[in-house]
């Protein structure tokens, strides 16, 4: 009995000590940031966020193309007119769990949506409930004097100072404001607050055949960065203004290397005869969702092309067939130098593949997909082996 009860007070002193050490040597988590964390600070809408920039530049057509410094703009967020640091507060409305939405945190308010540029972070937002039409999701406060409103193609997003690099192909490229890569920094200035819920007809915009004029165009410019679930939309194959749909693209290739592609982005190995070695390759996907039939430019009410990276979970998944027709939950993009630029196009960013709402009987089946553009056939792998792509 003696050597089982001195048995149970080692234990308990080791548990003890265990339990110390643990509490000493990770800290509890964060407590939820709530707005009296920010009390000394002023809170500033997202929409007026956007409008420090068309305060300094006047639009955001003409002012994305970051073909040199003269054509990349942007605008230092300073403080308040009383002194005090400016502050965002906005719910998350994307999710980088299956990879395609990478190094960005989208936020939306009462007024407006923008993305913010980050390396790092974990901030929840759950998938879409059709029943009850919201998403579970947390509240985020970005500390944002001392950051920069960039305008990339159009797309305003709030980040680090702009830099400039170059590209795999030896381009020199500009960029209006960068990632904030630091992670002391984030820590700093970006704040997980409570759980909320994004809600069908609040925070998540819907767009049908009835009102997608509404959303083009210069008019339509404060719905840019929102959630939108766009309903009873159609999928087209075929050639717009020399752009192919369905199609992979890589930009890193010179000429730029497009071809049709059935899947939602392409993330393969293959063989490089220049180089005489196996390659991998993740290239982006293009799909095009119509209400208005197969269009002469994508820049055309009611055109949406959904985009997508070769490092998305579901890159390997075949598309939507032609004439699918179905709902796209996404953050509502452009890419465009101008608003009357006809190869533009509105590309819409999905967090998972279920945002995809189409019928399973609506999907290319694996073995259709392949046969329509089967490996190493001229549907991708031609010509590359002349420019190879390298990671």
């Amino acid at each position: 009995m003696k050597k089982i009860i001195q048995f149970c007070a080692a234990l308990a002193v080791a548990l003890g000590v265990a339990g110390c050490y643990n509490d000493f040597d990770m800290p509890a988590p964060r407590p939820a940031a709530t707005d009296a964390d920010f009390a000394d600070m002023e809170r500033i809408s997202i929409a007026d966020v956007k409008q420090l920039f068309l305060d300094e530049h006047k639009s955001i057509s003409d002012t994305g193309s970051n073909s040199s410094w003269n054509d990349t703009k942007y605008t230092l967020i300073g403080q308040s007119e009383s002194g005090k640091d400016y502050y965002i507060k906005g719910k998350v409305q994307s999710s980088d769990e299956e990879g395609n939405i990478y190094k960005s945190l989208h936020l939306v308010d009462e007024t407006g949506a923008i993305e913010v540029k980050l390396s790092t972070g974990d901030y929840p937002m759950g998938t879409y409930d059709k029943a009850t039409g919201t998403i579970p999701t947390h509240w985020v406060y970005v500390k944002v004097t001392g950051l920069y409103v960039g305008n990339y193609r159009m797309m305003l997003s709030i980040g680090s100072a702009p830099t400039d690099s170059y590209n795999k192909v030896g381009e020199h490229k500009f960029y209006a404001n960068s990632n904030i890569e630091n992670p002391t920094e984030i820590a700093q200035r970006v704040f997980l607050g409570e759980e909320t819920e994004l809600k069908l007809g609040e925070e998540i915009l819907e767009i049908d055949e009835s009102n997608y004029d509404d959303y083009f165009g210069e008019a339509g410019q404060q719905y840019l960065g929102r959630l939108v679930l766009i309903k009873g939309v159609t999928c087209h194959y075929g050639e717009v203004d020399s752009n192919l749909y369905p199609s992979w693209m890589c930009t890193d290739l010179r000429p730029v290397e497009s071809k049709y592609w059935y899947k939602w982005a392409v993330n393969e190995n293959f063989y490089s005869n220049t180089s005489r070695k196996n390659l991998h390759c993740n290239f982006y996907g293009s799909v095009l969702f119509s209400y208005v039939g197969l269009p002469t430019q994508t820049m055309t009410a009611g055109v949406f092309v959904v985009r997508t990276s070769g490092y998305s979970r579901f890159a390997k998944q075949p598309v939507v067939r032609d004439g699918g027709k179905g709902d796209i939950l996404a953050i509502l993009g452009i890419y465009a130098k101008y608003w009357t630029q006809s190869y533009g196009a509105y590309q819409c960013s999905i967090s998972h593949f279920d945002d995809l709402m189409f019928d399973e009987s609506q999907f290319l089946t694996d073995a259709e997909a392949e046969a329509l553009a089967p490996a190493g056939s001229d549907s991708w792998t031609t010509n590359l082996s002349a420019n190879d792509y390298e990671e």
